[in-house]
């Protein structure tokens, strides 16, 4: 697992290194400031698993990770099956467990290297939505998303899929996506031990 963290820990600092070179060579200081990705244009635009050129950029001001397992600690059960998620701001690093009814239950925080990791992933990223003609039949199966990148005021679900055949999919561009889904993957198991200072 170690052997893991370091591989994806490298590639955020590859990623990263390249995201600040970019943003030096632009003149932006994005790293520091807010972070924002590149959206496209249209959900139906016909640009096939890549960034439309004509995308617009949005500032991404949380992520949401959804379905964190109901055996909190500390939490009550209400009913016998609650679906929790993570709200967490891309400014302050303040993470939130929030229930259905949008009630906080439980703060935590990310640490300085955690929120710039985040914010180093994110910034200068682009969305990338699948297209897939009307006429294809496609079998009927839902994936449900990794995450949501509020965005705009418009909540982007990261890897959800309607149908067999990636109908409504969207993702982080290229390698950034995988980047990006370890590090909710590794938010996801480790929030818990997070602590505001």
């Amino acid at each position: 697992m170690n052997r893991g963290l370091a591989v994806v820990g490298g590639l955020c600092l590859v990623l990263g290194f390249q995201n600040c070179t970019q943003s030096s060579l632009n003149g932006g200081d994005s790293a520091v400031g807010d972070v924002a990705v590149s959206l496209p244009s249209s959900s139906n635009s016909p640009s096939a698993e890549s960034a439309d050129s004509s995308s617009t950029t949005a500032k991404v001001t949380y992520v949401e990770i959804p379905n964190i397992v109901d055996d909190v600690e500390g939490l009550q059960k209400t009913s016998s099956r609650n679906s929790y998620r993570l709200v967490v701001s891309t400014q302050t690093g303040v993470i939130q467990l929030m229930d259905d009814a949008n009630e906080s239950l439980q703060t935590r925080c990310l640490d300085a290297a955690s929120l710039q990791e985040l914010k180093t992933i994110l910034s200068g990223s682009s969305v990338c939505a699948k297209s897939v003609p009307n006429d294809v039949m496609c079998a009927m199966r839902y994936k449900p998303s990794y995450a949501a990148l509020y965005a705009n005021e418009n909540r982007i679900k990261l890897g959800e899929e309607q149908d067999s055949c990636g109908r409504g999919h969207k993702d982080l561009c290229g390698g950034v996506a995988t980047v990006f889904q370890a590090y909710i993957d590794h938010l996801r198991q480790h929030w818990t031990e997070m602590n505001c200072e």
